[in-house]
């Protein structure tokens, strides 16, 4: 500045502490610093650099680091050695279905299924959301979102959804586009990853793109992703939400269950919304395949609600009819004994009776179309579709189910042939008798003046939160209960 006049720099990062594991500056006097090397050899570098950098809360801010001195362990790098080995076995999958092709030679995707326009939708608004943060140096809330973004959209559901597509047999159009969005979504991850683990991107990126070990050419030195806003739509993503929260919700139930994971199951999904049953069916296909599902009926909630209402309406019907009939048979036996006293209308109106019996016995009881014609003259209904998903919703809500919430989609689980409804049912107790019991005590701790009063304002609120959480858990646990009774 004092030579050339001009400010030397624009932008300072001022970086916090790192704290030890009791929230205390490390120091050398103090001997509770840590060897990162020691770390580095236990998880390896790129997950200690990644811990570091995602447990930056806000620029300045201090870093506390999770360590156990005794063991040399610390679980928040662990968990970030995780992550790699997650990415790792991710890039092996895709890169073993690609036909030994790299992603310049496969084309960008021309999406057209819904899953591979949610993932590249996803994709670029981390995109988005990545370079925001990284032009304002918020570097670990970037962290996080590339952590959620690979290990759950990408890892978790969409190679998941696409493996079915991957088989030799599949539609080859499809199949292309599959292999096409995972080598474009994969390159643009491990681009977006490298300033946070730049080893085992570097390491990935080089076999993705066969540029072999000593290329000259390096990850680190490639231009970083930028946003197509074209390939953003949030309604889709959305409406990929709806599909991806039922398919977790039934998966609950059935771990909740103990339902055996090679069991196929069926369930019924109830929405008032006819939105929400247009997205359903449309992710059918989805639903089926990743939560195990063989038969699925989507049904409209409003119907099924009726259901009771209806058949109440149908036998007040049968009661009324019934009476009438008895009273009309009544009067006609009344008219028919005056009538016999009379001489010869006696027999005559016989013959016209056993006639007309004779007659409406042919028309109407012989022929199924007169049948049916004659039951709609008793029973006007609604139409006959609704009928149907009436009757099915009905079917499942009559036997033992395991039933489930998400958003305002109901999930019903029918459990009867499929698990041992006795175990199930001691289960549920045996969980709710623990839970009940730690309310019980929660409540008599915060009932207690001298706890509130004397213990720590945070453990305090710790108890008040374990107590709220336990009181929702006891309420799912009887909802269950109360659904296989």
């Amino acid at each position: 500045s004092h030579f050339t006049g001009e400010m030397p720099f624009k932008d300072v990062y001022i970086h916090g502490l790192i704290l030890d594991e009791n929230g205390k500056k490390m120091s050398k006097s103090k001997g509770n610093g840590i060897d990162p090397l020691l770390l580095m050899d236990k998880y390896g570098t790129d997950a200690v650099r990644y811990t570091l950098v995602k447990e930056v809360i806000g620029v300045g801010q201090d870093i506390r680091l999770d360590y156990n001195r005794k063991t040399d362990e610390s679980p928040s790098v662990e968990a970030s050695r995780n992550f790699a080995n997650k990415l790792w076995n991710a890039a092996r999958f895709v890169m073993m279905n690609l036909d030994e092709q790299t992603p310049q030679q496969l084309g960008e995707p021309i999406p057209t299924e819904l899953s591979d326009k949610w993932i590249l939708s996803r994709y670029h608004q981390v995109v988005q959301e990545t370079n925001t943060y990284m032009d304002k140096y918020g570097m670990g809330e970037a962290a996080k979102g590339l952590y959620e973004f690979i290990w759950g959209d990408f890892c978790d559901w969409y190679i998941e959804l696409v493996k079915s597509r991957l088989q030799e047999d599949a539609e080859p159009t499809s199949r292309r586009v599959a292999q096409q969005t995972l080598a474009y979504v994969l390159e643009g991850i491990l681009k977006l990853l490298s300033p946070f683990m730049p080893h085992i991107t570097e390491e990935i990126w080089h076999t993705l793109t066969q540029q072999g070990t000593y290329s000259n050419l390096s990850l680190s030195l490639q231009n970083y992703p930028q946003t197509d806003a074209k390939l953003i739509d949030t309604e889709l993503e959305a409406e990929f939400e709806l599909l991806i929260g039922t398919i977790r919700t039934i998966r609950n139930l059935r771990a909740e269950a103990d339902v055996k994971p090679a069991v196929k199951v069926t369930v019924n999904l109830q929405s008032e919304s006819v939105k929400e049953r247009q997205i359903l069916n449309t992710g059918a296909s989805y639903i089926k395949d990743l939560a195990k599902v063989e038969n699925l009926t989507i049904a409209d909630k409003t119907n099924s609600d009726k259901v009771t209402e209806k058949k109440s309406q149908s036998a007040l019907k049968l009661i009324i009819l019934g009476f009438l009939t008895i009273t009309l048979a009544r009067v006609a036996y009344a008219v028919a004994i005056t009538v016999d006293n009379i001489p010869f209308f006696g027999t005559f109106f016989q013959l016209v009776g056993l006639g007309y019996s004779l007659w409406f016995i042919k028309i109407y009881l012989l022929s199924s179309e007169k049948r049916q014609e004659l039951q709609k003259r008793f029973f006007k209904s609604s139409s006959p579709s609704n009928i149907t998903q009436v009757e099915s919703s009905e079917t499942l809500e009559s036997g033992e189910v395991a039933t489930g919430v998400f958003g305002t989609v109901q999930i019903l689980l029918p459990l009867e042939g499929v698990i041992d409804m006795e175990a199930l049912r001691g289960k549920l107790e045996k969980n709710l008798s623990k839970i009940e019991a730690e309310v019980q005590s929660l409540t008599g701790r915060l009932s207690n003046s001298k706890f509130v009063d004397k213990a720590p304002a945070d453990v305090v609120q710790g108890a008040r939160d374990a107590l709220s959480e336990a009181e929702k858990q006891a309420e799912i646990l009887r909802y269950r209960l109360k659904g296989i009774q």
